[in-house]
């Protein structure tokens, strides 16, 4: 876990100075280290809000005129992290290098948050994030401390029913209010690294099975559709006829 973390929040490091180096100068009023974290951010698909109550929210990338190719930044920095962590993590489990990948995945989000909070990207997510930063840890330190004091009795269960009410409507309000803006980013963060932790647990199953033979990983894809070759069948179909009825025959 801790490898995936700080492997992710590396990748978003590597990302921004990518971009950083491919960025034009004095595109917005702002620090460059500002100016240059909103147009990653911009490639993460999180818009930037302007004006004197926040009202304009436009596309960082597109402002600075800058190629569409840096949208594939993001998925190439959490793919190369998840695929790092999975190489470096040996297990022939799907599920346990899928969790890996995730890791990676996670320290990537965990790092954009925190840039988004320090770039003032969407001011009004920024305060709702620093609310839920407060309020969790806040709820941590009480639950802590009246855990000690009163021997294992968990904080909220000695809260009164009023602050758990409003605690959850905030977490739930809150809560939408972020996801409605990050939830392309949420995308583009763990797709990748659930595709790449299925790859890789995939191939090891596959190298698992066929270890006796010169082509392992052949081998064992060879023994798995002759033991599974009607489900493999069936499956594709129902994804074929599926992509022919969602694209219209295309």
């Amino acid at each position: 876990m801790r490898l995936g973390l700080l492997t992710g929040g590396l990748a978003f490091c590597a990302g921004w100075a990518a971009i950083a180096l491919l960025a034009p100068q004095a595109v917005f009023d702002a620090p460059r280290w500002q100016s240059t974290l909103w147009m990653f951010l911009g490639a993460n698909a999180i818009t930037l809000t302007q004006g004197a109550f926040n009202q304009n929210t436009v596309q960082p990338v597109t402002v600075a005129e800058l190629p569409e190719l840096v949208y594939l930044i993001p998925v190439v920095a959490v793919t190369f992290a998840s695929a790092y962590v999975c190489y470096n993590i040996r297990t022939s489990r799907v599920k346990q290098n899928v969790s890996n990948a995730m890791a990676a995945g996670t320290g990537y989000f965990l790092t954009a948050l925190v840039a988004m909070i320090l770039s003032d990207i969407r001011p009004s997510i920024t305060v709702l994030l620093m609310i839920a930063l407060v309020f969790g840890g806040g709820l941590w330190v009480g639950s802590t401390v009246m855990g000690t004091l009163s021997r294992g009795i968990p904080f909220l269960g000695v809260a009164s029913l009023g602050t758990v009410v409003t605690v959850g409507v905030l977490v739930l309000f809150g809560g939408v209010a972020i996801l409605s803006v990050i939830q392309d980013f949420l995308v583009v963060t763990f797709a990748p690294t659930v595709a790449v932790g299925a790859g890789f647990g995939v191939s090891r199953q596959l190298e698992r099975r066929g270890r006796r033979s010169d082509y392992p990983r052949i081998s064992g894809l060879q023994q798995f559709f002759e033991e599974s070759w009607k489900e493999t069948l069936v499956v594709s179909l129902i994804f074929f006829a599926l992509l022919i009825g969602l694209t219209g025959g295309m």
